[in-house]
């Protein structure tokens, strides 16, 4: 039997007949009604979490897993901002994340009611908000039904992301006396695809040009496929990062080593997916005058990362690269610059770390996994960097939280992925990260896929990079937040496998228990160094590809 609210039953019969699967549900009594016809109909697979804050970043994780809408649902009141993060997060990524929040009577508002707030648009910007009525008649039942289905069609719009549905919910709350759903109207969408979205001029243009790039950034969505094919044939110079999800991003990670120095002059760059990674990169195409930048962009923004915007083609991408991988010849510069940095990669993959460090813990476990059965989780700032320089894309899939969150989420979103998806979910995350999202672990439904290596050097090691800190006496404790915390007693808490290395050795045998696929629980495997060692061992690092790079142009 569902509840006896004409709006929850609406809500539950259309999420049904989009094909919306997976619900996370958060405890709470105003949502118990939609909590109650989740679990009651078994189309639904519901996934309960209790910190809201996490339990976004689970939902996150199950959009990047299945490759459809996935929804959170919250009870009233404060519940419904913790979403916020993994909200922006899923609007700057374009994942379709949908949160349902309850709501209590709008007379309730600002008079000193329990757990009542201003809900309605209070995901804005970075969600729109449908508020729906509590139907009395048939033209609100309309009404109620067109707002879901516009809700609903959002999370797939050309411009996708996230959406907020608020459901106001009176009292009486449990009457659960509804036998059937009801049956509800369906608006369906359609969205034609352009077979050769570039105009000839443009297309004329990047065959013209000396130095035409594919620069990719973070990318969830689209297949590698035709990237690979326009890389092997030297049609564009592709430079992708890690998190693009395709494969030569050891390309992009040594030119943002050797820059300024590489003779690195583009003349047009097609520019494709999300946020960046690399820095030095963007820097200098903010600087080159005679660069001309083409953006491909589903949606109606107008990214002009760097300053450099002529066009922006709103279309697919890839039937833009299958029209430059007709159109496009072959370019000897692509594989004369190509052939340089592969040199230096061949010099690359022969350095051994001298010191106990993240880098020499980064290159053990990407020499010991085995990525064709695995998902790749990268936390952010020292890690997804450190991650570049031994792991290469389009092995596996990558998925980091580069929307624009920090610390934020990045454990809850793994946490999220590997409940659906049967590979091993390698999680690799710093000690910050880990720390602020440990709620990601109080989760009954952990899969015993999961397998976190937690790099714990005593704080926010980025920040010892970064130029001026070290002037600053606020650096210890306030900038880097340092700490002397261990996971021991959160992984026992969570019934997940502990182990700790403080050494290479220890570190090597710990691994096999961590990539074990016929493990029968979660592992983190906690490794402790030191803040000095990084920062020695990461100089080391970029003097050695700087040093190959000279050896390289020099014979």
């Amino acid at each position: 039997m569902y509840c006896d609210k004409t709006n929850v039953n609406q809500l539950t019969s259309l999420l049904r007949l989009h094909n919306i699967r997976n619900v996370v549900i958060c405890p709470g009594s105003r949502n118990a009604v939609l909590a109650h016809n989740f679990h009651e109909c078994p189309d639904f697979t519901c996934h309960p979490v209790t910190d809201e804050r996490s339990a976004a970043f689970v939902a996150l994780g199950l959009c990047l897993a299945t490759r459809r809408p996935a929804a959170v649902c919250v009870t009233s009141g404060s519940a419904l901002l913790n979403t916020l993060p993994a909200v922006a997060e899923a609007a700057y990524r374009r994942l379709p994340l949908l949160v349902i929040s309850a709501d209590r009577p709008t007379r309730w508002i600002d008079q000193l009611d329990g757990q009542t707030l201003h809900q309605e648009g209070a995901l804005l910007p970075y969600a729109p908000c449908f508020q729906l009525p509590e139907p009395r008649n048939e033209e609100e039942r309309w009404w109620s039904n067109r707002l879901i289905n516009e809700a609903l069609l959002r999370l797939s719009a050309s411009d996708g992301g996230p959406a907020h549905i608020n459901v106001p919910i009176s009292e009486p709350l449990y009457a659960f006396t509804t036998p059937d759903l009801p049956t509800e109207r369906v608006v369906c969408e359609i969205r034609p695809v352009a077979q050769a979205p570039l105009p000839t001029e443009l297309v004329d243009r990047f065959r013209q040009t000396t130095l035409p790039v594919l620069l990719m950034g973070q990318n969830d969505r689209f297949p590698a496929s035709l990237v690979d094919k326009l890389d092997e044939e030297n049609r564009l110079l592709v430079i992708p990062e890690l998190i693009s999800n395709s494969s030569g991003t050891w390309r992009g990670m040594l030119l943002e080593t050797l820059l300024p120095s590489f003779d690195f002059h583009p003349d047009i760059v097609l520019h494709c997916g999300g946020n960046l990674v690399g820095k030095q990169l963007k820097l200098l195409l903010r600087r080159e005058e005679n660069c001309a930048v083409v953006r491909v962009e589903r949606g109606s923004g107008l990214p002009d990362t760097f300053c450099r915007l002529e066009t922006v083609v709103r279309a697919d991408e890839n039937a833009v690269f299958a029209q430059l991988l007709e159109a496009l010849p072959p370019n000897p510069r692509v594989a004369a610059l190509k052939t340089k940095l592969s040199a230096v990669r061949e010099r690359l993959s022969a350095y051994i770390p001298t010191t106990f460090s993240d880098l020499s813990v980064m290159r053990l476990v990407a020499r010991a996994t085995d990525l064709r059965n695995t998902t790749l989780h990268l936390a952010n700032s020292s890690v997804v960097r450190n991650a570049g320089f031994f792991f290469s894309g389009g092995r596996c899939p990558v998925f980091c939280n580069r929307g624009l969150n920090g610390i934020e989420g990045s454990l809850s979103t793994a946490v999220g992925c590997a409940l659906s998806d049967p590979r091993l979910a390698l999680v690799l995350i710093g000690d910050l990260s880990f720390f602020y999202d440990q709620n990601a672990l109080w989760n009954r439904g952990l899969n015993p896929r999961l397998r976190i290596v937690l790099f714990n050097n005593g704080g926010g090691q980025i920040f010892y990079q970064l130029p001026g800190t070290a002037t600053t006496p606020a650096l210890y404790d306030y900038v880097a937040a340092a700490h002397h915390t261990s996971a021991r007693g959160i992984a026992e808490s969570y019934g997940l496998l502990y182990r700790s290395a403080t050494n290479e050795a220890e570190t090597s045998a710990a691994l096999a228990d961590l990539l074990d696929p016929a493990g029968k629980k979660p592992v983190l495997l906690e490794v402790f160094t030191r803040q000095a060692d990084n920062s020695a061992e990461r100089s080391a690092l970029l003097d050695f590809i700087r040093h190959a790079f000279h050896e390289t142009i020099t014979h």
